[in-house]
């Protein structure tokens, strides 16, 4: 099988915003968008559709993240339980959409949490090409205003060949703090997704049982 090296890339903006009582959201958004009062989330897609034409499966074989800067969460009324303080970041690159409402919902550490590709996970394993969870919370230790350390990361990926036309990259933001009010303030920095792998063309019966499983999980969800 003939293959070519690839190095695939998705760009996040950075989201630095303010909540507002009035409008009941945050501001500036910077291309972000909001799942609910407590979830954000960005979108952008790798076009695969010039490989696709050419029937090829593209086999992954390393992924990376790239998001130089800080985080910080800064609520003015800070609650007594820990668990109010923190972050939730998703980076996910799959083969098939994702409803982000359903997502943030689904990673909240109470009552679900599961996360995509899991068990009770609207999503298959499969189609998670690249899956990092990450928390953080405050640390008192550190004076800068807002500053969030991270606490956990974990991925969740399958790493799978795919032969779709398009892969679709998500971030998504989950703040755990209910009770928002005037000038609480969220700063995400900028993030560079990068997934590697080859171009590589299969036998057509393979490519062809490929498609077909494509085709039924991008209809199942």
């Amino acid at each position: 099988m003939e293959t070519t090296n690839r190095r695939l890339s998705a760009m996040h903006p950075s989201l630095v915003g303010s909540w507002d009582n009035a409008t009941g959201s945050w501001t500036p958004l910077n291309g972000w968008q909001q799942a609910s009062a407590t979830a954000f989330f960005h979108e952008t897609q790798i076009d695969l559709s010039g490989y696709a034409m050419e029937s090829l499966t593209f086999f992954p074989n390393s992924v990376g993240l790239q998001d130089p800067g800080i985080y910080t969460f800064l609520p003015q009324i800070i609650l007594p339980e820990a668990q109010q303080q923190g972050v939730i970041v998703l980076d996910i690159i799959t083969s098939v959409p994702m409803d982000i409402a359903t997502v943030a919902l689904q990673v909240l550490p109470f009552p679900n949490n599961i996360g995509p590709g899991m068990l009770g996970s609207l999503y298959e394993f499969e189609t998670i090409l690249f899956g990092m969870y990450r928390f953080f919370t405050a640390n008192s230790n550190i004076p800068y205003p807002g500053y969030v350390q991270l606490e956990r990361s974990q991925r969740f990926d399958s790493g799978e060949p795919t032969a779709a036309d398009k892969l679709y990259c998500y971030r998504i933001v989950q703040t755990l703090q209910q009770d928002l009010i005037d000038g609480d303030t969220i700063g995400i920095p900028a993030c560079r997704q990068l997934i590697a792998g080859v171009m590589g063309a299969e036998t057509d019966l393979v490519y062809m049982q490929r498609l077909k499983r494509s085709y039924e999980l991008a209809n199942q969800v």
